[in-house]
Protein backbone atom coordinates (compact mmCIF):
# COMPACT_ATOMS: atom_id res chain seq x y z
CA UNK A 1 0.00 0.00 0.00
CA UNK A 2 1.06 3.55 -0.72
CA UNK A 3 0.34 6.09 1.23
CA UNK A 4 -1.30 9.32 0.27
CA UNK A 5 -1.94 12.43 1.68
CA UNK A 6 -5.42 11.11 1.90
CA UNK A 7 -4.57 7.99 3.83
CA UNK A 8 -3.41 10.03 6.87
CA UNK A 9 -6.87 10.52 7.56
CA UNK A 10 -7.59 6.70 7.16
CA UNK A 11 -4.54 5.55 9.30
CA UNK A 12 -6.28 7.47 12.54
CA UNK A 13 -9.73 5.45 11.79
CA UNK A 14 -7.37 2.51 11.78
CA UNK A 15 -5.41 3.22 14.93
CA UNK A 16 -8.68 4.40 16.63
CA UNK A 17 -10.78 1.21 15.86
CA UNK A 18 -7.26 -0.52 16.84
CA UNK A 19 -7.42 1.10 20.44
CA UNK A 20 -11.70 0.40 20.73
CA UNK A 21 -11.32 -2.83 19.72
CA UNK A 22 -8.90 -4.01 23.08
CA UNK A 23 -12.44 -3.44 24.85
CA UNK A 24 -14.58 -6.32 23.43
CA UNK A 25 -11.08 -8.03 23.36
CA UNK A 26 -10.21 -7.24 26.84
CA UNK A 27 -14.41 -7.83 27.73
CA UNK A 28 -14.53 -11.66 25.89
CA UNK A 29 -11.36 -12.71 27.57
CA UNK A 30 -13.18 -11.78 30.71
CA UNK A 31 -16.36 -13.56 29.87
CA UNK A 32 -14.51 -16.56 28.41
CA UNK A 33 -12.11 -16.56 32.22
CA UNK A 34 -16.02 -16.37 33.92
CA UNK A 35 -17.91 -18.21 31.69
CA UNK A 36 -20.25 -16.11 31.24
CA UNK A 37 -20.49 -16.44 27.53
CA UNK A 38 -24.10 -17.64 28.15
CA UNK A 39 -25.23 -14.68 30.49
CA UNK A 40 -28.23 -14.61 28.09
CA UNK A 41 -29.54 -16.91 25.89
CA UNK A 42 -30.97 -14.97 23.39
CA UNK A 43 -28.55 -12.93 20.74
CA UNK A 44 -28.93 -10.48 19.19
CA UNK A 45 -31.14 -9.00 22.21
CA UNK A 46 -30.39 -9.59 25.56
CA UNK A 47 -33.09 -10.93 27.98
CA UNK A 48 -35.56 -10.14 24.87
CA UNK A 49 -34.26 -6.44 25.19
CA UNK A 50 -32.35 -4.60 22.27
CA UNK A 51 -29.04 -4.10 22.43
CA UNK A 52 -29.42 -0.64 23.40
CA UNK A 53 -32.55 -0.83 25.32
CA UNK A 54 -31.24 -3.22 28.01
CA UNK A 55 -30.52 -1.65 31.33
CA UNK A 56 -27.31 -2.54 31.23
CA UNK A 57 -25.61 0.12 34.28
CA UNK A 58 -27.96 -1.36 36.54
CA UNK A 59 -27.46 -4.96 35.54
CA UNK A 60 -24.45 -6.86 37.65
CA UNK A 61 -21.92 -9.90 37.11
CA UNK A 62 -22.03 -11.93 34.13
CA UNK A 63 -24.73 -10.26 32.44
CA UNK A 64 -22.93 -6.68 33.00
CA UNK A 65 -19.56 -8.55 31.45
CA UNK A 66 -21.45 -10.09 28.56
CA UNK A 67 -23.74 -7.04 27.69
CA UNK A 68 -20.68 -4.80 27.89
CA UNK A 69 -18.72 -7.02 25.20
CA UNK A 70 -21.73 -6.98 23.08
CA UNK A 71 -21.75 -2.89 22.93
CA UNK A 72 -18.02 -3.09 22.59
CA UNK A 73 -18.50 -4.79 20.06
CA UNK A 74 -21.04 -2.93 18.25
CA UNK A 75 -19.04 0.11 18.92
CA UNK A 76 -16.24 -1.37 16.93
CA UNK A 77 -18.69 -2.19 14.00
CA UNK A 78 -19.52 1.73 14.27
CA UNK A 79 -16.02 2.31 14.05
CA UNK A 80 -15.36 0.34 11.48
CA UNK A 81 -17.91 1.81 8.98
CA UNK A 82 -16.55 5.27 9.95
CA UNK A 83 -12.80 3.15 8.33
CA UNK A 84 -14.64 2.06 5.30
CA UNK A 85 -16.46 5.86 5.04
CA UNK A 86 -13.19 8.00 5.81
CA UNK A 87 -11.23 5.43 2.93
CA UNK A 88 -13.61 6.25 0.59
CA UNK A 89 -14.01 9.64 1.40
CA UNK A 90 -9.91 10.40 1.42
CA UNK A 91 -9.90 8.68 -2.32
CA UNK A 92 -7.63 6.58 -0.70
CA UNK A 93 -5.63 3.62 -3.44
CA UNK A 94 -7.24 1.16 -4.07
CA UNK A 95 -5.59 -1.32 -1.92
CA UNK A 96 -6.68 0.40 1.23
CA UNK A 97 -9.95 0.80 0.24
CA UNK A 98 -9.83 -3.12 -0.28
CA UNK A 99 -8.06 -3.35 3.24
CA UNK A 100 -10.72 -1.81 5.30
CA UNK A 101 -13.65 -2.87 3.44
CA UNK A 102 -11.76 -6.59 4.57
CA UNK A 103 -11.99 -5.46 7.97
CA UNK A 104 -15.47 -4.62 8.42
CA UNK A 105 -16.99 -7.92 6.78
CA UNK A 106 -14.60 -9.75 9.41
CA UNK A 107 -15.71 -7.59 12.04
CA UNK A 108 -19.36 -8.46 10.80
CA UNK A 109 -18.58 -12.32 10.81
CA UNK A 110 -16.65 -11.83 14.29
CA UNK A 111 -20.09 -10.74 15.36
CA UNK A 112 -21.88 -12.95 14.04
CA UNK A 113 -20.03 -15.63 15.51
CA UNK A 114 -20.44 -14.23 18.96
CA UNK A 115 -24.10 -14.58 17.82
CA UNK A 116 -23.64 -18.33 16.91
CA UNK A 117 -22.07 -19.41 19.97
CA UNK A 118 -24.88 -17.84 21.66
CA UNK A 119 -27.66 -19.64 19.69
CA UNK A 120 -25.50 -23.13 19.68
CA UNK A 121 -24.25 -22.99 23.18
CA UNK A 122 -21.20 -24.79 21.58
CA UNK A 123 -17.70 -24.07 23.08
CA UNK A 124 -16.21 -24.86 19.55
CA UNK A 125 -17.87 -21.89 18.59
CA UNK A 126 -16.53 -20.06 21.20
CA UNK A 127 -13.49 -21.40 20.62
CA UNK A 128 -13.93 -19.96 16.71
CA UNK A 129 -14.94 -16.52 17.84
CA UNK A 130 -11.52 -16.63 19.76
CA UNK A 131 -9.71 -17.24 17.13
CA UNK A 132 -10.94 -15.03 14.55
CA UNK A 133 -11.06 -12.42 16.90
CA UNK A 134 -7.53 -12.40 16.96
CA UNK A 135 -7.07 -12.32 13.22
CA UNK A 136 -9.30 -9.46 12.97
CA UNK A 137 -7.24 -7.30 15.43
CA UNK A 138 -4.21 -8.36 13.38
CA UNK A 139 -6.28 -6.87 10.68
CA UNK A 140 -6.43 -3.79 12.15
CA UNK A 141 -2.95 -3.69 13.65
CA UNK A 142 -1.67 -4.00 9.57
CA UNK A 143 -3.77 -1.24 8.05
CA UNK A 144 -2.92 1.12 11.23
CA UNK A 145 0.55 0.61 9.74
CA UNK A 146 0.24 0.15 6.09
CA UNK A 147 -1.12 3.59 6.09
CA UNK A 148 1.43 5.11 8.86
CA UNK A 149 4.10 7.39 6.96
CA UNK A 150 6.76 4.69 8.16
CA UNK A 151 5.34 2.18 5.78
CA UNK A 152 5.52 4.38 2.69
CA UNK A 153 9.39 4.92 3.43
CA UNK A 154 9.81 1.36 3.41
CA UNK A 155 9.94 1.48 -0.36
CA UNK A 156 13.32 3.81 -0.43
CA UNK A 157 15.47 0.43 1.18
CA UNK A 158 15.82 -2.98 -0.27
CA UNK A 159 17.26 -6.24 1.50
CA UNK A 160 18.08 -9.07 0.17
CA UNK A 161 18.52 -12.46 2.51
CA UNK A 162 16.76 -15.35 1.33
CA UNK A 163 16.92 -16.85 5.23
CA UNK A 164 15.50 -13.96 6.84
CA UNK A 165 12.57 -14.20 4.35
CA UNK A 166 12.01 -17.79 4.88
CA UNK A 167 11.98 -16.87 8.71
CA UNK A 168 9.28 -13.78 8.18
CA UNK A 169 7.17 -16.67 6.63
CA UNK A 170 7.59 -19.35 9.62
CA UNK A 171 7.31 -16.74 12.54
CA UNK A 172 3.85 -15.42 12.84
CA UNK A 173 2.76 -19.14 12.04
CA UNK A 174 4.42 -20.19 14.80
CA UNK A 175 2.98 -17.07 16.84
CA UNK A 176 -0.68 -17.92 16.06
CA UNK A 177 -0.15 -21.66 16.44
CA UNK A 178 0.91 -20.86 20.28
CA UNK A 179 -2.34 -18.45 20.50
CA UNK A 180 -4.60 -21.36 18.86
CA UNK A 181 -3.12 -24.16 21.59
CA UNK A 182 -3.85 -21.44 24.51
CA UNK A 183 -7.05 -21.09 23.17
CA UNK A 184 -7.61 -24.86 23.29
CA UNK A 185 -6.74 -24.76 26.82
CA UNK A 186 -9.13 -22.11 27.68
CA UNK A 187 -12.35 -23.69 25.47
CA UNK A 188 -11.70 -27.31 26.07
CA UNK A 189 -8.49 -27.54 28.71
CA UNK A 190 -5.21 -30.03 27.57
CA UNK A 191 -2.24 -28.93 25.58
CA UNK A 192 -0.58 -27.25 28.69
CA UNK A 193 2.90 -28.89 27.79
CA UNK A 194 2.15 -28.09 24.21
CA UNK A 195 1.90 -24.45 25.15
CA UNK A 196 5.02 -23.90 28.00
CA UNK A 197 6.61 -25.71 25.02
CA UNK A 198 5.36 -23.72 22.32
CA UNK A 199 6.55 -20.40 24.96
CA UNK A 200 9.91 -21.60 24.98
CA UNK A 201 10.13 -21.61 21.13
CA UNK A 202 8.59 -18.23 20.90
CA UNK A 203 11.11 -16.49 23.25
CA UNK A 204 13.88 -18.29 21.54
CA UNK A 205 12.38 -16.97 17.82
CA UNK A 206 11.77 -13.48 19.25
CA UNK A 207 14.92 -13.44 20.46
CA UNK A 208 16.14 -13.80 17.09
CA UNK A 209 13.90 -11.43 15.54
CA UNK A 210 15.55 -9.23 17.70
CA UNK A 211 19.39 -10.22 17.00
CA UNK A 212 18.88 -10.14 13.21
CA UNK A 213 16.80 -6.82 13.09
CA UNK A 214 19.49 -4.92 15.21
CA UNK A 215 22.83 -6.79 14.06
CA UNK A 216 21.79 -6.36 10.87
CA UNK A 217 21.75 -3.16 8.33
CA UNK A 218 18.02 -3.76 8.85
CA UNK A 219 17.42 -0.36 10.40
CA UNK A 220 13.51 -0.41 9.22
CA UNK A 221 12.52 -3.53 11.07
CA UNK A 222 14.29 -2.21 14.67
CA UNK A 223 11.37 -0.64 15.73
CA UNK A 224 8.97 -3.19 14.83
CA UNK A 225 11.35 -5.75 16.32
CA UNK A 226 11.37 -4.02 19.43
CA UNK A 227 7.42 -4.27 19.75
CA UNK A 228 8.02 -8.04 19.36
CA UNK A 229 10.47 -7.84 22.40
CA UNK A 230 8.40 -5.95 24.40
CA UNK A 231 4.86 -7.78 23.53
CA UNK A 232 6.82 -10.97 23.77
CA UNK A 233 8.20 -9.85 27.16
CA UNK A 234 5.32 -8.82 28.63
CA UNK A 235 3.30 -12.13 28.11
CA UNK A 236 5.88 -14.29 29.13
CA UNK A 237 5.64 -12.06 32.53
CA UNK A 238 1.58 -12.62 32.20
CA UNK A 239 1.57 -15.92 31.64
CA UNK A 240 4.09 -16.86 34.85
CA UNK A 241 1.23 -14.59 36.83
CA UNK A 242 -1.46 -16.94 35.30
CA UNK A 243 0.79 -20.20 36.52
CA UNK A 244 1.18 -18.66 40.08
CA UNK A 245 -2.60 -17.72 40.56
CA UNK A 246 -3.68 -20.78 39.20
CA UNK A 247 -0.89 -23.32 41.07
CA UNK A 248 0.53 -21.43 43.66
CA UNK A 249 4.02 -21.25 44.92
CA UNK A 250 4.30 -23.16 48.13
CA UNK A 251 7.80 -21.95 48.74
CA UNK A 252 7.20 -18.68 49.69
CA UNK A 253 3.15 -19.39 51.23
CA UNK A 254 1.58 -18.33 47.79
CA UNK A 255 -1.77 -20.08 47.63
CA UNK A 256 -3.91 -20.38 44.21
CA UNK A 257 -7.20 -19.09 45.13
CA UNK A 258 -9.90 -20.19 42.27
CA UNK A 259 -11.27 -17.45 40.77
CA UNK A 260 -9.72 -14.82 42.69
CA UNK A 261 -9.37 -11.38 40.99
CA UNK A 262 -5.79 -11.84 40.75
CA UNK A 263 -6.35 -14.58 38.50
CA UNK A 264 -9.08 -13.29 36.50
CA UNK A 265 -7.20 -10.38 35.61
CA UNK A 266 -4.20 -12.49 34.62
CA UNK A 267 -5.69 -15.21 32.57
CA UNK A 268 -8.51 -12.19 30.57
CA UNK A 269 -4.76 -9.91 30.02
CA UNK A 270 -2.99 -13.21 28.82
CA UNK A 271 -5.37 -13.54 26.08
CA UNK A 272 -5.18 -9.91 25.36
CA UNK A 273 -1.11 -9.62 24.91
CA UNK A 274 -1.10 -13.24 23.06
CA UNK A 275 -3.19 -10.97 20.23
CA UNK A 276 -0.83 -7.96 20.36
CA UNK A 277 1.80 -10.80 20.21
CA UNK A 278 0.79 -12.57 16.65
CA UNK A 279 0.15 -8.45 15.36
CA UNK A 280 3.66 -7.79 16.27
CA UNK A 281 4.69 -10.95 14.79
CA UNK A 282 2.90 -10.27 11.58
CA UNK A 283 3.75 -6.95 11.58
CA UNK A 284 7.41 -7.89 11.62
CA UNK A 285 7.36 -10.53 8.97
CA UNK A 286 5.33 -8.09 6.55
CA UNK A 287 8.07 -5.70 6.88
CA UNK A 288 11.00 -8.45 5.78
CA UNK A 289 8.26 -9.50 3.17
CA UNK A 290 8.26 -5.66 1.63
CA UNK A 291 11.76 -4.84 2.01
CA UNK A 292 12.55 -8.04 0.04
CA UNK A 293 9.78 -7.21 -2.64
CA UNK A 294 7.19 -9.86 -1.35
CA UNK A 295 4.18 -6.99 -0.60
CA UNK A 296 4.07 -4.75 -3.69
CA UNK A 297 6.60 -3.18 -5.66
CA UNK A 298 9.43 -1.85 -4.37
CA UNK A 299 11.63 0.70 -6.53
CA UNK A 300 15.33 1.29 -6.83
CA UNK A 301 17.06 2.11 -3.76
CA UNK A 302 19.25 1.24 -1.22
CA UNK A 303 20.23 -2.54 -0.79
CA UNK A 304 20.79 -4.10 2.48
CA UNK A 305 23.06 -6.61 2.71
CA UNK A 306 22.26 -9.47 4.72
CA UNK A 307 23.67 -9.46 8.44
Amino acid sequence: MERSKHDQLVHIFAVVTAVVSLAPIGLGSLVTTLGAGMAFPDWPTSDGQGMLAYPWLHSTGDKFVEHGHRLAGMLVGVCSIGLCVAAWIGRSSSNVRLAVVMVLVGVIVQGLLGGLRVRLDRQVVAFGHSVFGCLVFVGLWMVSSATSRSWAMLSRQVLDSRSLVIFAWMYPVCALTQYVIGGVIRHFGGLVDAHLIGAVLIFLLSVTVVIVSFRGMYGDLRGRALLVGVAVSGQILIGLAVWLTKFGFAPVGLVAVQHSLAQVVARSLHTVIGMVVVATAVSWAVTVLRLSGGFGSVPEGTELAAG
